[in-house]
């Protein structure tokens, strides 16, 4: 049978894993219901604060990349009441879409 301390350690490798308790279960040979119990008994006796040793969180780099999902390169449509309809692509210029759309919008004499 393991120790207190053997499944505080469980418990942390868990969390730390980024797994759900299941996932972690399954891969480890525990049931997820230990994990869970394990976990709120060891917070409930304040055992699972992380103790001075334990190992710093670490960042890790982000690359932001543009958004190049089909629905990001359509272009938007607006229905102007006058009926005309203005299609704007990604990346427009918000100053030359708001003169189109005044200029659009104007009444034409018949």
């Amino acid at each position: 049978m393991a120790t207190r301390a053997e499944w505080a350690e469980r418990v942390q490798r868990w969390e730390r894993s980024g797994l759900s308790a299941e996932q972690f279960g399954r891969r480890e040979g525990y049931k997820a219901k230990q994990l869970y119990w394990w976990r709120w008994k060891l917070r409930a006796d304040g055992a699972s604060q992380p103790s001075p040793s334990a190992e710093a969180p670490r960042f890790l780099p982000v690359h932001v990349v543009a958004d190049t999902s089909p629905a990001a390169m359509d272009p938007i449509e607006i229905a102007l009441p006058n009926g005309r309809v203005v299609r704007v692509r990604p990346g427009f210029d918000p100053a030359t879409l708001e003169r189109v759309l005044a200029l659009a919008a104007e009444e034409v004499p018949c």
